[in-house]
């Protein structure tokens, strides 16, 4: 059930900051923050008997946060959203190792990064404007749309809203 609750109130975040990052380039991403922390929370009641997992699940992510924040590779909303990718990624499957895990975000992040680019074209097509390198891509529907298969997916797997 608390997968569920969470999910739902994840999903109206995320869907509410993807149409804030088409529309504005930048995004209002503290309760992307906060999901975050719940998530993490989660996460760590979840995977109780493996805390060195979820341990390092999370150092890991922390540390590519920061180089995204530090080296501008994405916008600050863009690295908040990542952060909760963890927290998803870690509730919706049951995963055995790291490399599980880091194969997971490695998927879903060129999932994500792929999504972004075709939306990007599609919204270059829409505006009557060129896509070249120095382009402002959202970045957040992408993820947003990769977080909400996988919630879905969640969802089905878990059963009716266990």
């Amino acid at each position: 059930m608390i997968y569920f609750v969470l999910s739902f109130i994840t999903v109206i975040v995320l869907t509410f900051v993807a149409a804030q990052d088409f529309r504005e380039r930048m995004i209002y991403s503290f309760p992307v923050l906060i999901l975050t922390v719940i998530w993490m929370a989660y996460s760590i009641i979840f995977y109780w008997g493996r805390m060195r997992l979820v341990a390092f699940a999370w150092v890991i992510t922390v540390v590519l946060y920061r180089a995204y924040k530090n080296f501008h590779i994405w916008g600050d909303g863009d690295s908040d959203v990542f952060l909760l990718f963890t927290g998803i990624i870690l509730c919706t499957f049951e995963i055995d190792n790291l490399l599980q895990f880091g194969f997971l975000i490695c998927v879903f992040l060129a999932a994500a990064q792929i999504i972004s680019l075709i939306a990007g074209v599609i919204e270059a097509g829409i505006k009557n404007r060129k896509l070249n390198w120095d382009s402002g891509l959202a970045v957040v529907p992408g993820f947003a749309m990769v977080l909400i298969i996988m919630i879905i997916y969640g969802i089905i797997r878990k059963g009716s809203f266990a």
